[in-house]
């Protein structure tokens, strides 16, 4: 699932709303900032629990179950458990993993 910035509402101020990830609070083991690049791509993988990916800056494919989305900044990715999931790019993407 991708929950894209731009489709979030913004309360009064301009200040965004909470992502939608009700059912996906989880405790989590690990928070990771990570770069992906053309030569450095993050191969598609499983695992037990759930992930969250947040796109800081630049644009990418998310490959989550053998479907693609194309992603940009302050993109909200989840990744559910045991579904196979990866970033590929043509440039240089920066982006938190919560898992």
């Amino acid at each position: 699932m991708v929950i894209r910035f731009k489709d979030l509402q913004l309360k009064e101020g301009g200040t965004v709303g909470h992502y939608p990830i009700q059912g996906y609070q989880k405790t989590f083991k690990h928070f990771a900032y990570r770069v992906v690049t053309p030569d450095k791509p993050f191969g598609p993988h499983s695992h037990k629990g759930d992930e969250l990916w947040f796109i800081l800056k630049g644009k990418a494919k998310v490959n989550i179950g053998g479907e693609i989305f194309d992603v940009e900044e302050n993109d909200l990715i989840v990744c559910p458990e045991g579904i196979s999931h990866g970033m590929t790019s043509d440039g240089e993407v920066h982006w938190l993993c919560i898992g």
